[in-house]
């Protein structure tokens, strides 16, 4: 049973007079029946509460009750105390102040053995979770952009249900209006955050954080191998039963992961001093971006079509890109340009160092269209030529990388 929450219980009491025993129940996330166990523990502990029957009933308390330190024991006052100095480092909430009341109250110093600052290095973010906090309680809509793992940065229109802290980040759970589901957004990606003054009125429950669907994308068993440097890293983000210290002082790790683009852009974050053990399939598709990435910063001009392709695609699509190795394309449809005689020609005559001789000719492109044009043209063909891909997985990884393309730069799909 929560001290905290019996404390807070009381509180609210005093403060609404009445509220019913779901009302209570919604506010601190718990049944109907465990409220009525705190009715009857705050009871025992001689504060005068009461559950009143009835359609306009509710649990009150008795009038010109006044709140006492004679509530809570001495160890329950400490325990109170030393769980608000554990929410004192959490943006936004106001403990401290809170803190200092309630040590007066109890007549007891304040907690000096414990601090908790949850705040990222550099500081930031406050006015964020302050804002999504009055959001939370006035239920109010937020807009703000949002940098997804699997998108571009994208606006979003959510109803926010709450706040969790997991794994090192601040997550935000709530209804997305324009996926018409439940989502989790972590508060780092969240930008232009505002609250807008449309309320509403939807009750709210997202399902636990660690129910995230996993068939939403398939998963990945990775065995790795990581230097000796790395001790802190191992111990920092895997669990103590993923991590096995070796003879030689290296670690292998053992874990499983949604297989997206991210998981691929966490073992290059290890830089040369990981080695992919399992599965096979890992270590070529690690292998091959890393080659990308040399290609991309040796030449500008390549890299960009193969690295997206790779880092958009599903494993069933792995071998779906349409560039390997440092085989330069066409910057305006993406084919590969494996053959000098595929490519276009400048006005001169010469080989043209970018285009194919489908897009290119004489200096000149071979006809107008739009960006969108040449994806609606390209996509049939791409679909064809890798087994299991839909014209539209085709399109929607050529609406990432074809903006990077020599031709349509900057353009958005």
């Amino acid at each position: 049973m929560s001290q905290a929450r019996l404390f807070e219980m009381v509180y609210l009491l005093l403060e609404k007079g009445k509220l019913s025993a779901d009302q209570l129940a919604e506010r601190f996330e718990v049944s109907v029946r465990t409220i009525y166990r705190d009715v009857d523990a705050l009871s025992a502990a001689g504060v005068p509460v009461y559950a009143i029957p009835g359609r306009n009933g509710g649990v009150a308390l008795m009038e010109q009750y006044v709140l006492t330190k004679a509530a809570l024991s001495g160890e329950e006052q400490a325990q109170l105390l030393t769980a608000l100095k554990s929410l004192s480092g959490e943006p936004g909430l106001g403990s401290e102040e809170t803190l200092s009341k309630l040590s007066a109250l109890f007549q007891q110093d304040q907690p000096d053995w414990l601090q908790v600052d949850l705040s990222r290095w550099g500081g930031g973010g406050r006015e964020s979770f302050a804002a999504l906090r009055k959001a939370i309680l006035e239920r109010k809509v937020i807009t703000f952009t949002y940098a997804g793992s699997y998108s571009e940065a994208a606006a979003r229109q959510v109803l926010p249900a709450k706040l969790v802290f997991k794994g090192q980040s601040w997550y935000l759970q709530g209804f997305c209006l324009d996926r018409q589901n439940y989502r989790t957004f972590k508060l780092s990606r969240i930008r232009d955050l505002q609250v807008t003054g449309r309320t509403f009125i939807t009750p709210l429950a997202p399902p636990p954080i660690d129910d995230s669907p996993r068939g939403a994308w398939p998963s990945i068993r990775l065995k790795l191998r990581l230097s000796p440097a790395l001790a802190f890293r191992a111990y920092d983000e895997f669990e103590p039963e993923q991590v096995k210290a070796l003879p030689d002082g290296s670690f292998q790790v053992e874990a499983e992961f949604p297989e997206d683009n991210w998981v691929y852009g966490y073992l290059l974050s290890f830089g040369p001093m990981i080695e992919i053990l399992e599965p096979e399939r890992a270590r070529r598709q690690v292998a091959e971006l890393a080659r990308q990435i040399l290609s991309r910063c040796e030449n500008p001009d390549i890299g960009c079509q193969g690295l997206g392709a790779i880092m958009g695609s599903s494993p069933t699509k792995e071998d779906a890109t349409m560039m390997k190795e440092n085989t330069p394309f066409c910057q305006s449809c993406g084919m590969p340009l494996t053959d000098p005689a595929l490519r276009g020609a400048e006005a001169d005559g010469s080989p043209s160092p970018h285009y194919c001789k489908y897009c290119y000719d004489k200096g000149k492109f071979a006809g107008e269209m739009t960006m969108e044009q040449m994806i609606d043209f390209c996509a049939p063909m791409m679909a064809r030529s890798n087994p299991g891909m839909t014209e539209e997985d085709a399109k929607e990884q050529m609406r990432k990388f074809f903006p990077l393309l020599l031709r349509w730069k900057g353009e958005k799909a």
